[in-house]
């Protein structure tokens, strides 16, 4: 657990890192902007193509090729000889810095994305490994909250935060003992306790990642085990009082906990999962949550192992 807290400290100095470069080259281009824009408004219109090239082109040959071309036409519109050879190094490197710049940065945010998506696949593969029976369970839960959440609307960046909270929902449950959590028999009330402390358990390995906070994923993990009517844990909160997010999740993981075998029962068909689900609706789970699942179970028609194999 202590490995998997210095991952997530390393990864929120990065992130502080990153960001504050960003807006201090913001900083600089504006500066560079307004000089420009109340003196040489022309030079204004270079430094905004040089930004847009930036984002545009990955390779460094195509920026240094355009930082060429904006300053020969710098050159001929402002009736300056390319016998300067100063002033033509010097406009040529100026615009090829600020291309390079936004594209050096943009490159590192996209590392960075990256990044992130293997952290939370390492968490998450760390987790189902440790039993045989939940094998895939994370990975089955984070696609069921998809689909709900795309029936109710969610845009592409919410599914995708609320996919990465799908697969490190449990990722707690590496706190708890094997011979707890793969039990075959009936857990005691101290073991079930024991259980019960996996989302405090999760919400303290990744809280130093502060993207998972802003994404609503600490929510995810800290959050799923509650339930509507406040009879849930770790804190016991109430219908809406519970991250929407967290309520999507509570009923993927419960669906896929019925449906897929455990080290304690075989798993059941769907239609008692349906059954109970329906059973548990404004107690356990969302009422809206409930309705969209089963409309989108309705609509489909499929069963659990379809759903499992869907491509979201």
């Amino acid at each position: 657990m202590l490995k998997q807290t210095k991952i997530a400290s390393i990864w929120s100095l990065s992130e502080k890192t990153l960001l504050f470069r960003i807006l201090l080259l913001i900083i600089l281009l504006l500066t560079l902007f307004i000089d420009n824009l109340t003196q040489k408004p022309m030079g204004a219109l270079y430094i905004i193509v040089m930004i847009i090239a930036g984002f545009a082109f990955k390779q460094i040959k195509t920026l240094l090729l355009l930082s060429g071309i904006l300053t020969c036409i710098y050159f001929y519109l402002h009736q300056k000889s390319f016998l300067e050879w100063d002033i033509l190094l010097y406009e040529w490197t100026s615009f090829f810095f600020i291309s390079f710049s936004i594209r050096t940065l943009l490159q590192k945010y996209k590392n960075q994305k990256f990044n992130v998506i293997q952290l939370t696949t390492v968490l998450a593969k760390a987790l189902d490994s440790r039993d045989a029976y939940t094998a895939n369970h994370s990975e089955n839960v984070a696609r069921y909250s998809k689909m709900i959440a795309e029936e109710m609307g969610y845009t592409k960046n919410q599914l995708e935060d609320l996919y990465y909270g799908g697969l490190l929902h449990d990722i707690g449950k590496i706190g708890i003992p094997e011979a707890v959590l793969t039990k075959p028999g009936r857990l005691t009330d101290a073991e079930f306790e024991q259980i019960k402390r996996h989302p405090e358990i999760g919400y303290n390995i990744l809280k130093e990642v502060s993207s998972f906070g802003e994404k609503g994923i600490l929510d995810i993990v800290l959050y799923h085990h509650e339930r509507v009517d406040g009879n849930g844990y770790p804190k016991g909160l109430k219908g809406e009082e519970i991250p929407l997010n967290a309520r999507i999740v509570s009923l993927a993981d419960a669906y896929d906990a019925m449906t897929t075998n455990r080290t304690y029962r075989d798993k059941q068909n769907i239609e008692f999962a349906i059954a109970e689900i329906k059973k548990s609706k404004g107690k356990q789970f969302d009422e809206e949550v409930v309705d969209v699942f089963l409309n989108l179970i309705a609509k489909q028609k499929l069963k659990s192992e379809n759903l499992e194999e869907k491509v979201l």
